[in-house]
C-alpha cells in the first residue's frame, strides 16, 4: 500500500484491493476509483498541466488563466496564474453503471496532489 497525504488532499493505492485500489481525497471527502479510471486521470491531468506549462510563460504575472480538458469519463480544470492553480475533477454519470463524482483542491493543495499523482504513476510504470 502507497499512502500520501497533505493539507487537503490525500492519495492512497493498495493493489490488494481487486476492485477499487485508488483512493484520492480532497480537503472533506474522498473516492475510490478504479485502475482503468485512475489512469484516465492521471493522462488527463498531466495532458493538462502540460498544457499549462507550454504557455504559462506567455501570462504577466498578474494574468489568470483556466484550462479545461476532457478524456470520457472525466473532466478536469484547473484556475490560477502562471505560478499556481487550483483544480476541479468531475467524473460523470451517464448510466446507471457508473457512479458520478466532483472534487476540488485549492491552491497550493492542487499542485501538491498532482506531485504526488505523478510520483505515485512514475513507480508504477
Amino acid at each position: 500500500m502507497i499512502q500520501k497525504e497533505g493539507l487537503g488532499w490525500r492519495l492512497e493505492s493498495d493493489i490488494s484491493r481487486k476492485k477499487f485500489s485508488i483512493l484520492i481525497g480532497a480537503k472533506d471527502c474522498s473516492v475510490e476509483l478504479l485502475y482503468t479510471e485512475w489512469e484516465t486521470l492521471c493522462a488527463l491531468i498531466f495532458d493538462l498541466i502540460d498544457e499549462h506549462g507550454k504557455l504559462k510563460n506567455n501570462l504577466m504575472a498578474e494574468e489568470d488563466i483556466c484550462l479545461e480538458m476532457e478524456r470520457y469519463p472525466c473532466w478536469a480544470c484547473i484556475n490560477g496564474n502562471r505560478d499556481s492553480w487550483s483544480l476541479k475533477v468531475i467524473l460523470s454519470s451517464e448510466n446507471e453503471e457508473r457512479r458520478g463524482i466532483e472534487l476540488f483542491w485549492p491552491i497550493p493543495a492542487a499542485q501538491v496532489f498532482v506531485a504526488a499523482m505523478r510520483t505515485m504513476w512514475d513507480s508504477k510504470q
